[in-house]
């Protein structure tokens, strides 16, 4: 395994503007995948899929794929398949692929879903340096709120400290825990980008060798994880727990 700080889920939030069938199938499903319910998350999202084809809905074109990829970037980490990691590359190309080509009529918010997504995707691929930039061109674009800017900025700040700079990305990590706690602490995705934040920086701590330290803040991501019921970041804290009391750094991408 490659070790990475990185893990703040791309939990999608969808454009008012989208039509309201849409919009409560594509909030189902995200639901369904939060829930780690996959199957039906996979189905939802497929119907939604056809919907926005049929009607050439690109913005909603982007929400579906980039969910899709998500679920099975989530089954890569829990069973490093290479089917679903080769799903999760070709959704988030996909959705990559149609932002690009729709980059001057969609909404920023969902432009940058559309780049986080596929950067996302490569991240997970093990591809470091080449997702950079197309996590930087997500928070470039975006016009969401301070709270989701900070889940792409530590991203960032991720995938700088394996890229070497180390106190850089570690510094625009904190930045962004800040960021995402100016949010409404009782909203949920608020809870999951915090805990990725949380999880990240634990993975840090331990890779630099401050053992202590890293237990200490994934014990905070696994308290806040349990109290507001996020079944998934759960998982990943005591995944990370466990190598860190076990001295390991090889934690999962």
């Amino acid at each position: 395994m490659i070790p990475t700080i990185t893990g703040i889920c791309i939990c999608l939030c969808y454009h008012d503007a989208m039509n309201s069938p849409l919009e409560e199938m594509l909030s189902k499903a995200n639901t369904e995948r939060e829930a780690e319910n996959f199957s039906e998350s996979a189905k939802i999202y497929t119907e939604c899929l056809q919907k926005a084809a049929d009607t050439n809905d690109s913005e909603a074109l982007i929400h579906c794929l980039g969910g899709q990829s998500l679920i099975y970037k989530i089954l890569t980490r829990k069973d490093n398949n290479p089917i679903y990691r080769h799903l999760t590359l070709a959704f988030a190309k996909e959705a990559y692929e149609i932002g690009e080509r729709e980059k001057d009529v969609i909404d920023g918010r969902t432009l940058s879903i559309a780049y986080s997504s596929y950067a996302d995707a490569l991240l997970m691929d093990g591809q470091i340096k080449e997702s950079l930039p197309f996590f930087e061109k997500s928070l470039a674009v975006s016009t969401a709120e301070i709270p989701e800017k900070g889940r792409l900025k530590a991203h960032i700040g991720g995938v700088k400290f394996l890229l070497g700079e180390k106190n850089k990305g570690a510094a625009l990590i904190t930045e962004a825990l800040t960021d995402i706690r100016t949010g409404d602490m009782n909203s949920y995705n608020i809870r999951v980008w915090e805990t990725g934040c949380l999880n990240g920086l634990a993975k840090g701590e331990m890779i630099e060798g401050h053992k202590e330290k890293a237990l200490s803040i994934i014990d905070e991501s696994l308290k806040i994880s349990v109290d507001h019921n996020l079944p998934i970041r759960k998982r990943e804290a005591e995944e990370i727990k466990e190598k860190i009391l076990a001295d390991k750094t090889d934690f999962s991408l």
